[in-house]
């Protein structure tokens, strides 16, 4: 009788080991990247700044890499002609940052400004995934009819993870 209850016993063991063992798998992460998994993040004149990224393709063979600050109203995006990992310059009209209202009209433009180094450098992109991740650093200045007017912005230390459009 005691030898059938530890036989029992090691059977209910092992059978909730295997249990253990196959929830932790399954909780896993898998391959598959959720939506949150995309981000453009910087400091934002030394302050953390982040947003959810995205990408888009545009006419001929040009790709738009973007982000929208997750608090809303804050966008920045990048313009290059992607062919492979490397770094890509950003000349004038190659970057931006503006702000929005809550009804999505803008309210400022930010242009890049051409006195600084600007560069966004393609680390690691996946042609199975279509993921594409980097560094980036960026310094814009505010478009405005005011010639007294200089409001800067610099993004230091900036990387960013998209999924290229299928």
């Amino acid at each position: 009788m005691v030898l059938k209850q530890a036989i029992n016993r090691k059977k209910i063991l092992m059978l909730l080991s295997c249990t253990v063992c196959i929830v932790i798998y399954s909780c896993h992460k898998d391959s598959k990247v959720i939506p949150a998994d995309y981000y453009f993040k910087a400091n934002k004149n030394n302050i953390g700044w982040g947003t959810v990224g995205s990408t888009a393709t545009l006419p001929g063979d040009s790709l738009q890499l973007s982000g929208l600050w997750a608090g809303g109203g804050e966008h920045i995006f990048f313009k290059i002609k992607f062919k492979d990992t490397g770094s890509y310059p950003v000349t004038l009209n190659q970057a931006a940052f503006f702000t929005t209202d809550a009804s999505g009209n803008q309210t400022s433009y930010y242009r890049v400004d051409t006195t600084r180094n600007n560069m966004i450098t393609i680390k690691s992109y996946n042609t199975k995934t279509r993921i594409i991740s980097g560094i980036f650093q960026l310094s814009v200045l505010k478009n405005s009819n005011d010639p007294n007017e200089y409001v800067p912005i610099d993004f230091s230390g900036g990387v960013f993870r998209v999924k290229l459009p299928d």
